[in-house]
């Protein structure tokens, strides 16, 4: 059986803080605890609150937790004998018996949650889990699996838009979740705690300027290009499926249309220098890796529109997505805005000093 794990910054495991017999007799090496989630990010973040590489102190995320099948489809009964056959062998008879949308809280030393669930009593039962971050209904993210579903749950995460139907409409960035899942598969009560690695499901957007026209007779010479406002806008995608044993499905007719304003304020960029990180923060978008049509990009049927300043003279200018980018969902990308002459040149890199991932095709499989 394929495993798909990320690889994770290095955090120390630790047990919640809960460290007394429970009101129900449970002891606390019996009770199925989380250990501190795993966030895959090389560097530190940039530009504000995401993309997060640690989860913020006193949020939330839901937990699914399978162990035992039934004896049959329409017989609930459930075998013990499966307890110790790993997942793929037992996820058709199976369901979210043990959790079901658990909301669990980090606290910035542990986890923790209500009504504590003990480990079943013998030590070679398997255990299979799966999580999304962030746990908050309003935050983008609803079930379609439901308690009673066999195998693998499937959820649903949906950009918080509200009725963003209109290019004009004003979106904000500062709404959109790092949105993340993770799962753990064939876990033993050995273990001790459930180590949950968590991957970014959204694909992230910086923007960069580089004012080329620097004299090359003259080095101390050139034109400053000034900046007032940069915006990417048209229609986006809405939302993903995350299918835990099957990976990922964009609803192609569920979009979104409106503006995002990165910048609405004056930024000079003299001549041979560079402004990195344009805008507050890191740009979190749907990348739909299954559109391979020429009339959508893998973000939508979106622009980028710059309004500027150069030798006295102020123009806008817009342009569509190179056909040589196709964003993974996980990675982050620089948007090089490069002003050459009296114009720019637009180029996307894989910006490699905050890539969540090796680039590539991120649509994720479990099998």
């Amino acid at each position: 059986m394929k495993r798909y794990y990320i690889p994770v910054l290095a955090l120390a495991l630790a047990l919640t803080a809960c460290d007394k017999e429970d009101s129900r007799g449970i002891e606390p090496g019996d009770m199925i605890e989380f250990g501190l989630p795993g966030i895959q990010l090389d560097g530190t973040s940039r530009g504000g609150s995401v993309p997060v590489n640690e989860l913020p102190d006193g949020s939330s995320f839901g937990v699914f937790g399978y162990c035992l099948a039934q004896k049959a489809p329409d017989d609930p009964t459930p075998v013990e004998a499966s307890g110790a056959l790993p997942w793929e062998n037992k996820k058709n008879l199976i369901k979210p018996t043990l959790f079901y949308q658990k909301e669990v809280t980090y606290s910035g030393s542990g986890c923790s949650y209500e009504n504590p669930v003990p480990w079943k009593k013998p030590a070679d039962y398997l255990y299979a889990f799966f999580a999304y971050y962030p746990f908050a209904p309003e935050s983008g993210f609803s079930m379609i699996s439901d308690e009673d579903t066999f195998g693998a749950p499937s959820v649903k995460f949906t950009m918080p838009v509200g009725a963003a139907n209109s290019i004009n409409y004003d979106l904000d960035q500062h709404d959109i979740p790092d949105a993340m899942v993770a799962q753990e598969i064939d876990v033993t009560r050995g273990s001790g705690v459930v180590p949950l690695h968590f991957y970014h499901i959204l694909a992230g957007l910086n923007f960069q300027v580089n004012n080329y026209n620097k004299d090359q007779e003259d080095p101390g010479t050139g034109i400053e290009l000034i900046v007032h406002s940069l915006k990417l806008q048209g229609t986006f995608y809405k939302s993903i499926v995350i299918n835990f044993d099957k990976g990922y499905d964009y609803p192609a007719d569920e979009t979104y249309q409106g503006t995002y304003t990165l910048v609405n304020s004056d930024i000079s960029i003299p001549a041979g220098t560079s402004k990195s990180q344009i805008g507050e923060r890191t740009l979190l978008l749907v990348s739909n890796i299954s559109q391979t049509g020429a009339e959508n990009g893998y973000f939508g049927n979106i622009e980028v529109v710059i309004e500027y300043t150069f030798d006295g003279e102020r123009k806008t200018q817009r342009f569509s997505r190179p056909e040589n980018f196709l964003p993974a969902g996980g990675t982050i990308y620089t948007a090089q805005l490069n002003f050459i002459g009296n114009a720019f040149v637009l180029n996307f890199i894989v910006d490699n000093n905050y890539q969540w991932e090796d680039g590539g095709d991120s649509d994720i499989t479990f099998e």
